[in-house]
């Protein structure tokens, strides 16, 4: 039986997640996401989302890419404790889902202190985007979609402080950006995702 089996966000029996497009099956759920997605992003960009960095802006931007997909989008996991995955060579655990809201407000009032990281030397943005990704990837706010709305989260921020961060110049480093954010997230050493941020990084 699959891992998956008892997820509250799955077809019953199956590791396929509830879906908008009622699709039973891992590749037609693969293909129906990845064209809403394309759309979403492309809906973004003529209508880019406005206001603070925070939780609520998180949300927003995971219900803006995938509510088309997922009844849940733009809602925290709940219910279903730890998450991990196994990649990179090492298991991947991310935080309780019960942990959820009371670590991104201790998160954001961090990202706050620091003005939503406006000011700062190029030199020294890609390690402060580092710290705030992985910290956010930690706590893996969202059953499915997170590195996606991730992406688009941290490219608005860097925006808003005069930078630019364009994920298509490192396209063909993708794995070795999951394997840096990883890193990150089990042994708190963020340098190898900072170079990775760096390469995506070019001034406003």
């Amino acid at each position: 039986m699959s891992p998956f089996a008892n997820d509250p966000y799955c077809y019953p029996g199956t590791d396929v997640l509830i879906n908008g497009g009622d699709l039973r099956t891992q590749a037609e759920l693969n293909e129906f996401e990845a064209n809403a997605v394309f759309l979403a992003y492309a809906a973004l960009k003529l209508r880019p989302i406005r206001g603070v960095f925070d939780a609520k802006r998180l949300q927003q931007t995971h219900r803006r890419i995938f509510g088309n997909v997922y009844p849940w989008a733009g809602e925290f996991r709940k219910g279903i404790g730890m998450m991990t995955k196994n990649r990179s060579g090492f298991v991947v655990a991310y935080g309780a889902s019960e942990n959820v809201p009371a670590t991104l407000e201790t998160t954001f009032k961090e990202l706050n202190k620091e003005n939503h990281l406006r000011g700062l030397a190029a030199e020294t943005m890609p390690q402060r985007l580092a710290w705030y990704y992985s910290e956010l990837d930690a706590i893996h706010a969202f059953r499915e979609g997170n590195s996606r709305t991730l992406r688009a989260f941290f490219s608005d921020l860097a925006q808003a402080a005069g930078y630019r961060l364009d994920w298509v110049n490192i396209a063909e480093q993708r794995q070795q950006l999951y394997h840096a954010r990883d890193l990150a997230v089990m042994r708190g050493d963020t340098s190898e995702l900072a170079q990775i941020l760096t390469l995506c990084q070019s001034k406003t």
